[in-house]
């Protein structure tokens, strides 16, 4: 080389080792700090890059002439110069994602390429270590570039034409570089020709350097995204915390209305169905005691008056408490309370009955009103069997059809015409069913019995 290739060259293998060093040292933070595989590959590379550099500023006194011909400049400048190839390598090929199962032709050359380099390497050492240093320079050494320069082409322009991200393009655009650069300097150290007085491993500084710089901004450009999709992510976790906290403010909220509405709805029963039978039982009282002396016998209808009253009122009062209940929320524990009332009643009229439920209806859970509704239908329609009928069974059928309870009770009683009885017992079953979004429906004739169908929406009745 001439004293101005000489100077170029000296110039350019160290700002090749301070971009080296200063990226090296960069990453090795980085990795410290995020613990992510590729940094540590990319940290590995510069590292084998710097200490490659840095023995070719120790090594060489002068950049020129004889002493590239030691012994000792000849083996460490070649095994260093093809260990941090190989860690090159590795980083790219896991840069670009190539994997076994995706990208299998690849990977298989990828792989070759990373074993062939190791293996250039032993026969680098074992022909040094033995003094066959004709033979590493004369086939080996050129031999070597030349495989690597076309295998690692081939690899690349193979993946240049696949579908790639900006993260990837920019190590494919750095990795080119430094290939073209590379066999710059093979052809120009085989061919001796410089450009521009940069010759040889000048190329490769000027590729390196380029190539460190592209593969930094590439690391840094998937830091950011990165860092932006951990925000995003934070974000949205953020807003589905919110979400949730509302859905619990509402569901609170909810909670506390109907606790409201419940606490309402049993002080109005307890004041229309315990208070006015009270009442009515105080004023019996008060006009029983006026004619104790007088009237013993208006005050004996009186005293029966107190004593019908009072069994309502404790009738009411236990129906109110079981309806409260949670523990009596579920199905089964409605059809044993009707089953309890029913059998009592009607059996003093020796009247069979019969009760059928399906497996699905019994592990319904029912709101409380809707119970109370359901029981108190059932109650009033027994009553009006045992009364009336005449029959000599009776049928209470309960199952869950196209998102409906459906409660039948029939009989095989002298049954009636619709529209000709007295009394507010149908009335108050129609209400009891509208009150829980219910449907009421009578079907009777005479000497035919009676049935009583309802139907109840589940999302309006059940827990």
């Amino acid at each position: 080389m001439n004293p101005a290739a000489e100077i170029i060259y000296y110039y350019l293998l160290l700002y090749t080792l301070g971009c080296a060093s200063l990226a090296f040292m960069y990453h090795l933070v980085l990795y410290i700090q995020r613990k992510e595989r590729l940094l540590l590959y990319y940290w590995v590379y510069l590292f084998l890059l710097s200490l490659f550099l840095l023995s070719r500023v120790l090594l060489s006194k002068d950049q020129s002439g004889h002493a590239h011909s030691t012994w000792l400049f000849q083996f460490w400048d070649e095994l260093l110069q093809l260990l941090f190839y190989y860690g090159y390598i590795e980083f790219v090929g896991r840069a670009l994602d190539i994997r076994s199962y995706s990208h299998r032709k690849l990977y298989f050359f990828w792989k070759t390429l990373s074993t062939i380099i190791l293996l250039i390497a032993v026969c680098h050492v074992v022909l040094m270590l033995t003094h066959t240093i004709e033979i590493r320079n004369r086939y080996l050494f050129r031999g070597s570039r030349l495989l690597l320069i076309v295998i690692s082409l081939v690899v690349l322009l193979t993946y240049a034409f696949k579908k790639t991200t900006l993260f990837q393009r920019y190590i494919l655009a750095g990795s080119l570089i430094f290939l073209v650069t590379g066999a710059l300097a093979f052809a120009s150290y085989v061919y001796h020709f410089s450009i521009g007085n940069i010759y040889a491993l000048g190329f490769t500084f000027i590729g390196e350097v380029a190539d460190v710089l592209l593969f930094s901004a590439a690391m840094g450009y998937r830091l950011r995204i990165t860092y932006e999709e951990k925000e995003k992510a934070m974000k949205e976790l953020e807003e589905q915390r919110e979400l949730v906290r509302q859905k619990d403010i509402e569901r609170v909220e909810v909670v506390m209305e109907t606790r409201y509405q419940e606490r309402n709805r049993i002080a109005r029963e307890l004041h229309d169905e315990v208070g006015s039978s009270l009442s009515s039982i105080n004023i019996f009282s008060t006009v029983a005691d006026q004619y104790i002396q007088q009237n013993q016998a208006k005050a004996g209808e009186l005293v029966n008056k107190i004593k019908l009253t009072s069994e309502k009122v404790m009738e009411n009062m236990s129906d109110l408490v079981w309806a409260i209940n949670a523990k009596t929320d579920d199905t089964q524990s409605l059809v044993i309370r009707i089953r309890q009332f029913a059998s009592s009643l009607l059996d003093a009229k020796n009247i069979r009955l019969e009760i059928e439920t399906t497996e699905p209806v019994q592990q319904l859970l029912l709101k409380t009103d809707a119970k109370k509704n359901i029981l108190l239908v059932c109650k009033e329609a027994v009553n009006n069997i045992a009364k009336y009928s005449c029959a000599s069974a009776a049928f209470i059928q309960i199952h869950i059809k196209d998102g409906q309870l459906h409660l039948n009770i029939s009989d095989n009683g002298t049954g009636f015409i619709p529209g000709t009885t007295r009394g507010n017992g149908l009335l108050n079953m129609k209400t009891r069913c509208k009150e829980s979004e219910g449907s009421f429906e009578i079907n009777s004739s005479a000497e035919k019995g009676t049935s009583i169908v309802c139907s109840f929406p589940l999302t309006r009745i059940s827990n």
